[in-house]
């Protein structure tokens, strides 16, 4: 398939996890990828695996600048933003009172911040383009659960930032969307104990853990022009856990 042909996309955390997924098929569908993240290593790795259509840049979406030294590199190498995927993130569980204040801080950074101030910085070269911007949020942005206030709160703004930037950027035609994984088998949930992870499966009705290739398809229509006539919208990617 070639529905990204001719199309160049950044895709923030892209190294491993959801966002690595979501770089390989887009490349598959015919796109040219920026990958971003904080270790050079596994960004390296992808942009050796697919040397016609993957770059990269090292950066942190916390640090100040980080997020335009991005956008600017991409204009460099391809001359053209289509599609920004803000994959990047950062998930701690754990009861409020054992996160400080640097944990707290790193939470909003990564996950809010970072999707604002990226996506600012797109915005000049997306409207040009007529593009999409798709968030990584979750479904813990829609549930309530002991050890989650950080996170949950930091991926319900991403559901709300999402809306209300597609309403605000819809006149320049730009359409933004948000998938919302349930737990997904990544470097992120590998810590979770074994016990937890199977009363996730239970409560799942299709009866497994998400793959990141289930998340990277809902991202690819999102971000194409299959979704059109789409914007301001959360599509779960969860295999029914949230019902």
């Amino acid at each position: 398939m070639s529905r990204f042909a001719n199309k160049v996309v950044l895709v923030t955390g892209g190294g491993t996890g959801i966002g690595r997924a979501v770089a390989e098929a887009l490349v598959t569908e015919g796109a040219k990828v920026v990958v971003t993240g904080r270790r050079e290593e596994p960004l390296k790795q992808l942009a050796g695996q697919y040397p016609d259509a993957v770059r990269y840049i090292t950066t942190d979406v916390t640090e100040k600048g980080a997020p335009a030294d991005a956008v600017r590199f991409v204009i460099e190498q391809f001359d053209r933003l289509d599609v920004l995927v803000n994959s990047a993130g950062l998930g701690t569980l754990a009861p409020l009172v054992e996160l400080d204040d640097d944990a707290l801080e790193q939470i909003l950074a990564v996950n809010v911040r970072g999707v604002l101030i990226t996506t600012r910085e797109a915005i000049p070269y997306l409207s040009k383009s007529g593009g999409a911007v798709v968030n990584i949020s979750s479904t813990l942005a829609q549930a309530s659960m002991p050890g989650a206030a950080s996170y949950s709160g930091a991926k319900a703004a991403v559901e709300r930032i999402t809306s209300a930037l597609a309403a605000e950027l819809g006149p320049q035609g730009i359409r933004l969307n948000s998938v919302a994984p349930g737990l997904t088998e990544t470097d992120m949930s590998a810590g979770i104990p074994q016990e937890m992870l199977d009363g996730m499966i239970a409560q799942t009705p299709l009866g497994r853990l998400g793959r990141p290739e289930d998340i990277a398809r809902a991202v690819v229509f999102l971000a194409s022009d299959d979704a059109s006539w789409i914007t301001g919208q959360v599509l779960q990617s969860s295999g029914g856990l949230m019902l």
